[in-house]
């Protein structure tokens, strides 16, 4: 097969998937390979509504333009849009579901597949393939399966969409194939402008639209207290450790002008997968800490984040903002958004099982699991511009493996260790530990005997019984969401072992169902965790104000006898204002 592959290619908010998800529509035989089940579910249900307009289809007179989409799209204004708010029968294709954790069989014989990248099937042919999010087949724990896709994925068109600095890459990868390469380069679809001043450290400055991001769950909601205390704004969440699900859903509240949500706070988890109408970026910092220490943000990180600001088909002014909480790391972000990134230079490539085993009937009998992962890169011949990773977290992966799976069978310990888990959580550790006894012991795993370790069920029945009025606890909901964080992590585990072993992992309804319940806490912990004096004092109604002492570290109450309306909460906001400014004056003097 010589196979025609298309690179859709440009920043953030340029609309480079559009083209791709078109050609597809209009595809007998096709699939989308994404980054995320939160995009391969999107796409799944737009093609089964018929939301998709397909290439060489007119779109009707009567279409509006959906701007809920989470993909890079066009969202058409002044023309009638492709991809479209409500779906209609005859744009409508029947496409599966197929991503780690679930699979939905529409119709058995269904034409297109949506999926996640690792579930991409590279042996049956087919019409048009989509693979979104392409420079990340230099991930070094996910990279292997992006560049599984582009050199293995028998498509007769190739689409293949993300960032610029994935062209030499891929050239270098397509050397050998005799594919014919074509490459369209997208511009961004709305100016990104990087703001004269920093908000110097200043909450009271931020506004409604604006995201702030930081890079630590702790640091994310001690950003939510700040700005809701110094602004009367409420603030939505998005980190990477909540379920794509609840992201979802807090991005729909930032995004739902009525719903009171004003402000984004963030993780890099907003730069990919999620919808956000933002005005304005305002990074907390520009480090980040990568498991081992400290690191600056590289150049396309911080162009992936700021380009989330100024989403096309936003009202108003056009164009998106970026700045800095703090003036000294307003140089490096302008330096940056000038700035092009350094092209990706290798593929990543990972060892198959029969590879494993080869290398295993080599190695000493009392070989560890770990010498079994990082013998790759040094036994392998591998060609450039390809590289064979040792996997992240290699000495937790082999520990765990060494303490409670050494004596399982090569499969299962190389699908354990590969498996969707925090290898630095406790908790996690401990019910994946759990996971390995029960099978090894009985090989069928019921979903609530394993979760009979740690506080998962308690967190949940807790919170359940706050949702349903019957019990209360001050600052119950915060404590209640690390627990539930990690009690949808280990379902998600679950059912991802029972895709790949399903007669030892049977209970995936029973798991669905607990997911859906624990989705249902988590976003009703996350709506109620506010420090917004109208939500936690409604005996008093007052606004939490700057004092002088420590410079607003302290707060003194100005009390209300009534509810606050909107005229009343701008009255407090404008004076929280002018006190701050007061104070900066006053140390400016000093």
């Amino acid at each position: 097969m010589r196979r025609k592959v298309i690179m859709h290619v440009g920043p953030t908010n340029s609309g480079k998937t559009h083209m791709a998800l078109r050609a597809l529509a209009a595809a007998k035989t096709g699939v989308y390979s994404g980054p995320l089940r939160l995009l391969a579910h999107e796409i799944w249900d737009r093609l089964n509504k018929g939301q998709i307009v397909p290439l060489g289809m007119d779109p009707d007179a009567d279409s509006e333009p959906d701007t809920s989409t989470n993909m890079d799209i066009i969202e058409e204004s002044g023309s009638r849009p492709t991809v479209r708010k409500e779906g209609k029968a005859k744009y409508a294709r029947e496409c599966n579901l197929r991503t780690g954790e679930e699979f939905r069989i529409v119709s058995e014989y269904a034409g297109l597949v949506s999926c996640t990248v690792e579930m991409t099937s590279l042996s049956l042919p087919v019409e048009v393939a989509v693979v979104d999010e392409i420079q990340m087949l230099a991930d070094p724990d996910r990279g292997s399966a992006w560049t599984s896709a582009v050199l293995g994925l028998p498509a007769e068109e190739l689409h293949l969409c993300g960032e610029e600095v994935a062209v030499p890459i891929v050239q270098a990868l397509l050397n050998d194939t005799d594919d014919e390469l074509f490459i369209n380069r997208y511009e961004r679809l709305t100016p990104l402008t990087v703001q004269d001043e920093s908000l110097e450290g200043d909450f009271s400055r931020v506004q409604k639209g604006d995201c702030l991001v930081a890079f630590s769950r702790s640091g994310i909601f001690a950003l939510k207290r700040k700005v809701e205390e110094n602004t009367g704004l409420r603030c939505a969440v998005a980190y990477g450790r909540l379920p794509p699900e609840i992201r979802a859903e807090q991005a729909a509240l930032f995004n739902n002008p009525h719903s009171g949500y004003d402000v984004m706070i963030g993780s890099d988890a907003i730069g990919m997968g999620l919808n956000l109408k933002i005005k304005r970026i305002i990074f907390e910092t520009l480090h980040k800490f990568d498991g081992t220490v400290e690191r600056a943000l590289s150049v396309s990180q911080i162009k992936q984040i700021a380009g989330r600001a100024g989403r096309y088909g936003l009202h108003g002014e056009p164009g998106g903002f970026v700045t800095t909480l703090h003036a000294h790391d307003l140089p490096m972000l302008c330096s940056a958004i000038l700035s092009q990134p350094d092209p990706i230079m290798f593929a990543g490539v990972s060892p198959t099982l029969a590879w494993a085993e080869s290398v295993l009937q080599a190695l000493p009998a009392d070989a560890s699991h770990r010498t079994l992962l990082e013998v790759a890169p040094y036994v392998s011949n591998v060609r450039p511009p390809c590289r064979a990773f040792v996997p992240s977290k290699v000495e937790e992966r082999s520990q765990f493996i060494e303490t409670h799976a050494k004596h399982m069978k090569l499969y299962d310990r190389l699908l354990i260790g590969g498996s969707p888990m925090n290898w630095r959580d406790p908790l996690a550790v401990e019910f994946t530990a759990r996971l390995c006894q029960i099978y090894n012991e009985k090989i069928r795993v019921p979903i609530l005997h394993a979760l009979q370790v740690g506080p998962y069920i308690e967190a949940l029945e807790n919170v359940e019984g706050m949702m349903s009025g019957g019990k209360s606890s001050a600052g119950a909901p915060s404590q209640g969401l690390v627990n539930l964080e990690g009690l949808h992590k280990s379902l998600v585990l679950y059912l991802w072992l029972s895709y790949r072993l399903p007669v030892a992992f049977y209970q995936s309804e029973e798991a669905y169902a607990l997911k859906e319940r624990t989705e249902k806490a988590l976003d009703w912990c996350l709506r109620n965790v506010s420090t917004r004096v109208a939500d936690r004092q409604p005996a008093s109604f007052g606004l939490r104000i700057p004092s002088d002492a420590e410079d607003g570290v302290e707060y003194r109450r100005i009390p209300a006898t009534r509810p606050q309306d909107e005229s009343t909460r701008e009255l407090g906001v404008k004076y929280a204002k002018l006190l701050n400014s007061e104070r900066r004056s006053a140390r400016g003097q000093r």
